[in-house]
């Protein structure tokens, strides 16, 4: 099993930061590439902010900033950021040309016994381990938002045990839950059941029948949620999930997993969710967040 404490991150935007935020709070080295430098310089801010408020809100004890931030290091090139590392990871788009590239380029500059994963919501690993001359330390894992503690995943046919166990062990000693596909398949477990509800969401809102407001609603009264599925796409970015549901629709053909007209027509607008500043709602005082509102009483 290897011991995974230096962490090498390509792709600086939302889910970039997310991981390098939970490596670094937990000890580990951690460095961030991206091919944009603006990428770099808002993801440094973006991950500060996050232990402040967190620190702030009593979720991390007080002097987290100070010893967390310094292990954090941003890297020009992508050879500097994987040099050495015992892990590289890829959150770069929903796209399998690109994440295959990148694959090779890791492959190309990480020591041979580095593990790669991507952090990809619907695309197996299968699909670029062949990529890389080392398919067998090749896999996917999903994380989620800065508070949530839980990290779908997930091999393929050609992953090492023993990657799947320092994987795991690395989940943990980040302070996550692990939860593991045991099978590969296109948008892992816990995630195909969110692309069922967010595809239906989207059905309803693009045929008229409810607006993104009353569906919250309903969801967060229905399970007691602080957000519901709109508010949730919001924060994954519009774009990504019109990116996921062509993954699933170049996989199956269906017309009904083609993303809706509605959602191509509001990215065509610049609404991309908290990103933009609007998406099916307003940032960053979104409407959910005040007072009275789940109550419909504004």
């Amino acid at each position: 099993m290897k011991n995974i404490q230096k962490v090498g991150i390509i792709g600086a935007g939302t889910m970039g930061r997310r991981i390098a935020y939970g490596c670094i709070i937990r000890g580990k080295e951690t460095r961030l590439h991206d091919v944009l430098p603006e990428a770099l310089n808002k993801a440094e801010k973006a991950i500060r902010r996050l232990i402040e408020e967190r620190v702030a809100a009593g979720k991390l004890p007080a002097g987290t900033l100070e010893k967390a931030l310094p292990l954090l290091s941003i890297s020009p090139s992508l050879e500097e950021c994987v040099s050495g590392v015992d892990l590289a990871v890829e959150t770069v788009t929903e796209n399998v040309e690109i994440k295959r590239r990148v694959f090779a380029e890791i492959d190309k500059y990480a020591l041979p016994d580095a593990l790669i994963g991507s952090n990809t919501s619907s695309i197996p690993s299968s699909m670029m381990a062949d990529a890389t001359k080392r398919p067998e330390k090749v896999f996917d894992f999903n994380w989620s938002t800065p508070d949530d503690l839980k990290v779908e995943v997930m091999g393929n046919a050609q992953t090492a045990p023993e990657t799947i166990d320092s994987v795991l062990k690395f989940v943990r000693d980040l302070g996550l839950i692990p939860i593991l596909v045991k099978k590969e398949i296109l948008g892992y477990a816990t995630n195909r059941v969110w692309r069922a509800v967010k595809k239906e969401v989207l059905f309803l809102l693009n045929k008229g029948h409810i607006t993104p407001e009353d569906m919250d609603r309903a969801w967060m009264l229905d399970w007691g949620t602080d957000i519901g599925p709109c508010g949730l796409m919001d924060i994954v970015g519009l774009d990504v999930i019109r990116d996921i549901e062509m993954i699933y629709y170049g996989a199956s053909g269906d017309p009904t997993d083609h993303p809706p007209k509605l959602l191509l027509d509001m990215i065509a607008q610049g609404k991309l969710g908290v990103k933009s500043g609007e998406g099916f709602y307003k940032y960053p005082d979104a409407a959910y967040k005040r007072p009275g509102w789940l109550k419909g009483e504004e």
